[in-house]
This record gives C-alpha cells, structure tokens and sequence, in this order.
C-alpha cells in the first residue's frame, strides 16, 4: 500500500489547452435533433470552457486533500481514496463508481456521509469511504497492465478490502458499479453486510412477456434504449481499440463523447448542467485524458460481450439484503417485481421524482438519506 499524490504538470495543462484551441469542430447540422449527439452549440460552450474557465489544479487540490493510495496485487494496479470518519465504530462503505465515470463524481457526497453535521436535516450515521478509480480508468490505469473485466474486478475489490482489515462492510454502486457489487455479494455474501444501487443491471432480454403494466412499460424502455441508446456498447464491446485510437487523439473528440452520456443520462431539461457542475465533468474528463485511460475503460464491455453469460443470472441470485434508489432518467428502470427474481432480500426501494444515471452528482443529499435508511434497516 503506498500513498498517492497527483500531480499533472503544467505542461500537459498547457498541451491539453492548446490541442482544443486547435481542434476543429462544424455546425453542419444547423437543424435541431435533441437525440442525435451533442450539439454543435453545446460541444462548443463546453470547450469555451474547458479551454479558458476550467482549472484542472483547483479539482486536484480538491482531490489532494483526501488520502489517496495505490494498492497492487496479482499483477493489478489500484488507486483508492480511503476517508476515515472521525468517529469510532464508523460503518464501512465502498463506493464504485462507473462509466464513463470516475472519483469525482463523489466529491459532493462525500462530506454527507463522512460528516453529518454537513447536512443536519438528515440523520445520518458516520461512514468509513473507500472510493475506488476503477481498474483500467483514471490513476488506476497502466500502460504496461492488462485492463481487466467485471469478473477481475470484482476478485481485486474484494481483496482491497481484505487488506484495509475490513472484514464486514456495505458497497454502493451505479452502473458498472452496481454489477461489480452484485458480484463481490455473489462472491463472499458473507463479508458484505448488504449493497445499495442506483442501477439494477438486470439482464437485458426482451424474450419475456410482461405480466402487469409495469413489467410492460419496463420493456417498452428497454426496448427503445437497445435501439437508440446502445450504439456505445456494441462499438465498445466489439471494436474497442478502433475508438480509443481516435479519442487518444483529441480531446476534443473525447469531451464529445464523454459530455454525450452526460447529457443524454441525466435529468437536465435540456440544460447539461441544471443539476450537475461543469467543472466536476470536466474534471472527470481530464482524468481519462491526462491518464490516457479510454481504451481500457471500454474492456468490461467487451469482455461482457464475448461472454456467453450475463453477470447476474437465476442460478446466482443475490442474497444479501439490498437497496434501491430509483431516478426517473436512469437509463432504465426495472419494476420490483422483475428485480426480486434476481436480488432475494430486497428491503430498500426508494423512488424518486428527478434525477437520473450520475445520482452522486445531481442528486447527492437523496442519495446520502437513501444509504442510510438502507443502513439503518440493515444494523
């Protein structure tokens, strides 16, 4: 276990401000199709941004003031935050973030749960955080390291626990988050005191008849994001090196990609940030584009598609007691009575009236409440 600083230097600031001056983007679709991408005009403010108003050195002091450390084994690589509440008998909690996410999207909830008194019309309890960069994303990624899939993952988290002395503790997770702790509770149900998520990744299928309005509106969902929401995954999951190439190339290229998902997931109103800070996107940006990490965050996927096997399944189910917080503009949200045949001990089920994937960043108050009532109910 060693501790970590960050420290990009200024050069690659400069080099990454001056590869955006000169990038090239065109407004070739002056018409408006909300669906189709980022806009010209959005891409554009961003960048505006990104190039003159974004400090990169103000969001690593934010992220220096943690005690960072990198943890190695079996060939693996893992930078984690580790944030210790100053209360005894402080319950454990991983957070696991996702794609195309990162350590940052933590940043507003941490004091929530760390400190109470940051929030005192909730009564919260006092959390020990261990917030991992994901194997193959951010300060987590090595050139020389092979990227690693969900199943790994999930193996190498387990052990970064083992080795904090952590015998007992809770995981919350979105996105690949939320597969990685359904697996570790798979895995050893007897460490994990229970998982809270922001996503259930329920198998995608849509060979099943629904049986009540719910279960129809569920597919009806899924449905439509298969078409016209999943081109991410499938180039992600078969041509990854192909993509990552040209995002490598431009940050420009990278923003717009990255900034799509931003927008396109969250509960925005077609304003990006009416519920999230640019300045934490663009953090989360420039982690992935100073640690040249965007090829390796593509590989759970494609692992995933060349596997016979969905990563959550009938003959596993999950046992440990869960919780859920569903948001309205998650990318889809599966009714309880689909859930409960994949997760056994459902004692949590919270839904809300906005927000949507990035539910640390746009909504982070509800999410903290929602950990600790599922807590509660655990303890």
């Amino acid at each position: 276990m060693k501790k970590f600083i960050s420290n990009i230097s200024t050069g690659e600031i400069d080099n990454l401000k001056f590869q955006i001056s000169k990038s090239r983007i065109l407004d070739w679709g002056s018409y408006s199709v909300d669906d189709a991408g980022i806009s010209y005009k959005r891409l554009s403010l961003i960048l505006d941004y990104w190039q003159n108003k974004f400090s990169w050195k103000k969001e690593e002091n934010k992220l220096n003031k943690f005690d960072q450390y990198v943890f190695e084994k079996d060939d693996c690589h893992t930078h984690f935050l580790h944030i210790k509440s100053n209360k005894k008998n402080a319950i454990p909690l991983l957070l696991i973030h996702g794609w195309p996410g990162s350590i940052f999207e933590f940043f507003d909830l941490i004091p929530l749960l760390v400190n109470p008194l940051q929030n005192t019309s909730l009564d919260h309890q006092h959390f020990n955080l261990i917030i991992p960069s994901l194997p193959n994303v951010g300060f987590s990624f090595l050139k020389n390291k092979p990227p690693l899939g969900l199943e790994e993952i999930s193996d190498h988290f387990i052990n970064l626990m083992e080795s904090l002395g952590y015998g007992n503790y809770f995981i919350q997770g979105g996105d690949l988050g939320s597969f990685i702790a359904s697996i570790m509770s798979v895995k050893v149900p007897e460490k994990i005191h229970g998982i809270h998520l922001n996503m259930l990744p329920l198998p995608r299928g849509l060979d099943k008849k629904p049986k009540n309005t719910k279960e129809k509106k569920y597919y009806e969902e899924l449905k439509n994001f298969l078409h016209f929401e999943a081109g991410y995954q499938y180039i992600q999951g078969t041509k990854p090196f192909t993509l990552a190439h040209a995002l490598n190339a431009s940050p420009v290229s990278l923003c717009a990609y990255i900034s799509e998902k931003f927008y396109s997931w969250t509960d925005n109103d077609g304003d990006l940030f009416k519920n999230i800070n640019i300045d934490t996107m663009l953090a989360n940006i420039s982690l992935y584009w100073f640690s040249g990490c965007i090829g390796a965050s593509f590989w759970p996927y494609f692992v995933r598609h060349r596997s016979p096997y969905w990563p959550i399944s009938l003959d596993n189910p999950i046992e440990v007691p869960t919780g859920y917080s569903e948001f309205p503009k998650e990318i889809f949200s599966p009714p309880i009575s689909l859930a409960e045949q994949y997760y056994h001990n459902i004692i949590f089920w919270e839904t809300h009236k906005s927000g949507g994937h990035f539910a640390a960043m746009e909504n982070p108050a509800l999410l903290a409440a929602d950990i600790n009532n599922f807590v509660r109910k655990v303890l």
